[in-house]
């Protein structure tokens, strides 16, 4: 929260705004969220207030995932799992990470496109996350997929303006004065990462982890991923092909889908989209397991793999995320957990039949 306090102060220029743990490196919203934070805790002093409010957040964030996998109709052994994470306990009450903030808006958007009345205000909430960290973007390919494959062009372009116009609007105060340091500090894409934190990616080395070369390879893996997803195996969810979905989309003049997306379709996508970007990111720190921890339980589920190799994937997981420092041996086992959840879960949306009924 220190990062916030210059701005409060009326600092507009993002290059002179930093805390203790280093320079402020994210979008306006959370400026403005943890300034509202910052003010009601005394400048940060009343800890406990500041837990209280991420306990909220927590169990909100829990409520919103229990509502969707009971329509998504996930098993209760995998629902359980939520409340089972130390190391998620840790991030949202002990460390009161903006991961957490930008999550819980991440999910609301979420639950928000499995009902085709709210998915238009799907792109506004996705941007609120957005606007607090930017890794809420790895969730954007999976929801322009059905914002396509619901409202065709229409549809999706009107989301392509929320997202745009409410960052801007966010961040008028700063963009005003100072645009180039606030694009170049809160949406900074060439950030060298630590090695030292990394979870994933300690079995490489650093000469690996710092490469230019490491980086572009994790890059095209991504695109690769998506590309297989949104071309091959997101359309067969709904009975359908990539071309078709195009085709309809483009030609027609008031594109409305046959049938909405269903909770499986929706959190299939989207999940997806968002693991694949966790499991190529260029590095991951602590707090980063909230960006796809609560997605697991689905993605176990999807993956039909037997009940106890999803289970066993889970505990591997949780595990490597629980020792701390990462070593060479938990990063293995990370990646190897993540690789195999992955591939299992597209080789079952592969081998899926078609579900063309509407939820």
């Amino acid at each position: 929260m220190q990062e916030v306090a210059g701005a409060i102060a009326g600092e507009r220029n993002y290059t002179k705004l930093q805390g203790a743990t280093g320079p402020l490196v994210y979008p306006a919203g959370f400026v403005w969220i943890f300034g509202l934070l910052w003010q009601a805790t005394d400048g940060g002093q009343n800890i406990r207030l500041a837990q209280y409010v991420f306990l909220a957040i927590y169990v909100a964030t829990q409520a919103l995932l229990v509502a969707m996998y009971r329509r998504a109709r996930v098993p209760p052994a995998l629902v359980g799992l939520l409340v089972l994470s130390r190391r998620l306990h840790s991030i949202y009450v002990l460390r009161l990470f903006n991961d957490c903030v930008a999550m819980a808006f991440a999910y609301v958007a979420v639950l928000a496109m499995c009902d085709r009345r709210w998915m238009k205000w799907s792109g506004l909430l996705l941007s609120a996350g957005i606007a607090v960290k930017m890794n809420v973007v790895l969730m954007l390919p999976g929801a322009a997929f059905l914002w396509w494959r619901t409202g065709g062009w229409r549809l999706t372009l009107a989301q392509a303006v929320a997202v745009v116009g409410s960052q801007v609007a966010v961040a008028v105060p700063f963009i005003y004065e100072y645009p180039a340091e606030y694009v170049t500090r809160a949406f900074d894409l060439g950030r060298q990462f630590d090695f030292t934190w990394t979870v994933n990616w300690r079995f490489v080395g650093v000469s690996v982890f710092e490469s230019p070369q490491w980086a572009l390879a994790l890059v095209a893996t991504h695109a690769a991923l998506l590309a297989t997803l949104g071309l091959i195996l997101w359309p067969r969810l709904s009975g359908s092909t990539a071309w078709t979905i195009v085709k309809h989309g483009c030609l027609s003049s008031c594109h409305r889908a046959r049938t909405a997306p269903s909770t499986e379709e929706v959190l299939s996508v989207v999940f997806s989209a968002n693991f694949v970007g966790v499991v190529c990111a260029r590095s991951l720190h602590y707090q980063f397991y909230a960006w796809y921890f609560h997605t697991l339980p689905f993605l176990l589920h999807a993956s039909r793999l037997p009940l106890l190799a999803q289970l066993g994937v889970w505990v591997a997981i949780e595990y490597a995320w629980n020792i701390y420092p990462s070593t060479v041996s938990s990063s293995v086992l990370l990646a190897a957990a993540h690789a195999v959840l992955l591939a299992a879960t597209m080789r079952a949306m592969a081998l899926l039949r078609p579900k063309r009924k509407s939820q």
